[in-house]
């Protein structure tokens, strides 16, 4: 098997790979579920957008992966209006809940008076801060009338919509925690002597972090060291990047176990997603050696 490492990826290799790790949940799971898109969209009077929300379902949970409310809106009840919108659309598609994380204080303390609760936390993402992730399990049938009227709602990824919403989260996070010195993105792809990839590796620096995207390998390919040795080459990468440490999240079915053969550590989890299995989150650092 060759490995190759990738520094600025083809987009395409990360459709390849997460269309490898569909198949291989939805085998483990006996469930053809495909990922669904969210997005709510605020705009000012001319229409030009200027907040809101975006999100993802997967096996019965819905992900806020990002909110922003214009500063001039905050305060009047337009941040838990649009969390009320997105969980009214997690109950329409049968989700048990809502997760997301953040690193800013005043999002947790905003996300805890909406009854979310920390499930997992990482300190020094970047150094001197913290990153919680969040959850609030769902009630089904419970009817929430009118959480979705008067905004724009999208049952789709809004191209222009994400871009401007992660543009204004970017700025304000560069202005609370200082400029992030090294954003990148990388691959490693696994691929035959016929250059056919079999899997890889999908990975990016954020924050002094290394975070696994999609790690996948068909299954020809396992259990032959290829995983062990591109495992260590991220970890050769993020060492020379100087990050502090590596973190993912995987389901149960998935890979746990590889990983804390390695020195990864738990540091939080969900249950029943999906039921019966569950989603874990794990982590290295290395400023104590590695390992720590």
């Amino acid at each position: 098997m060759r490995l190759s490492l990738h520094t600025s990826p083809d987009p395409a290799i990360r459709a390849q790979l997460l269309a490898l790790l569909d198949r291989y949940n939805d085998a483990a799971t006996g469930r053809t579920e495909p990922a669904r898109h969210l997005t709510i969209l605020l705009r000012d009077a001319t229409g030009a957008i200027e907040g809101g929300l975006v999100g993802i379902s997967y096996y019965d949970w819905l992900i806020v992966e990002m909110l922003f409310v214009p500063p001039g809106l905050r305060g009047h009840g337009v941040g838990t209006r649009l969390m009320h919108a997105a969980e009214a659309v997690a109950l329409k598609r049968g989700c048990r809940g809502v997760w997301l994380d953040t690193a800013s204080p005043a999002a947790e303390a905003f996300y805890h008076r909406l009854g979310y609760h920390i499930f997992a936390t990482l300190a020094d993402q970047p150094r001197g801060h913290v990153r919680w992730w969040m959850a609030r399990p769902l009630k089904q049938g419970v009817r929430q009338e009118g959480a979705l009227a008067g905004l724009e709602v999208h049952e789709a990824r809004h191209a222009e919509g994400a871009a401007m919403i992660g543009a204004a989260l970017g700025a304000e996070a560069d202005a609370c925690m200082g400029a992030d010195p090294l954003r990148a993105t990388l691959a490693i792809v696994a691929a035959d002597d016929q250059g056919r990839l079999q899997g890889g590796l999908w990975m990016m620096v954020r924050r002094g972090w290394l975070f696994l995207d999609l790690f996948v390998l068909a299954p020809a390919t396992r259990r032959g060291g290829t995983g062990k040795r591109i495992l260590a080459m991220a970890e050769d990468q993020a060492r020379a990047l100087g990050c502090t440490g590596v973190w993912l999240d995987s389901f149960d079915f998935q890979a746990p176990p590889f990983y804390e053969l390695h020195g990864y550590r738990r540091f939080g989890a969900l249950a029943d997603y999906p039921a019966p299995h569950g989603r874990v989150w794990l982590n290295k650092r290395f400023q104590d050696g590695g390992e720590a």
